[in-house]
């Protein structure tokens, strides 16, 4: 098996040399290669118009900025209001976590800064001073009693 592959090689080999030297010329001159017809100079294609897509949601017209109104008179800051109705029985603050007991005539509560009171009260802020809750009238502070 050996011997055909190397007698296919030694024939390929063969080819080739003997070509190379019957392929050259007597007199030593050069070999032209043929180069391909070329195909005569077309004029360049013009460019495509743009594309434009349509206005599928309408067309953007930026508005003028809106002149600035008027700032508001600030009003005055009113003292908190207490209610009397409920009672601070515990509290704990901190700077992550905080909650406190409240009571009133009906029972008592554990409230946490958004919690909802009876009445519409909204848990604001609970803090060393006491429950501050948001009401219709504004700010309010329900405060450990001092009598206790």
């Amino acid at each position: 098996m050996i011997g055909f592959f190397t007698a296919i090689a030694a024939g390929f080999g063969l080819g080739h040399l003997g070509l190379t030297f019957l392929g050259q010329q007597q007199d030593g001159g050069s070999v032209q290669i043929a180069t391909a017809p070329q195909a005569p100079a077309s004029p360049e294609p013009e460019a495509a118009p743009p594309l434009v897509w349509p206005d599928v949601f309408g067309r953007y017209e930026p508005q003028p900025p809106a002149p600035e109104p008027a700032p508001e008179p600030e009003a005055e800051p009113q003292p908190p209001q207490a209610l009397p109705e409920y009672v601070l029985r515990g509290l704990f603050a901190s700077q992550n976590n905080s909650w406190a007991i409240v009571s009133d005539p009906v029972g008592e509560y554990l409230l946490r800064v958004g919690d909802e009171l009876p009445g519409g009260a909204l848990v604001d802020e609970i803090s060393e001073d006491g429950v501050w809750l948001q009401t219709g009238q504004g700010r309010a502070l329900i405060a450990f009693d001092d009598e206790n």
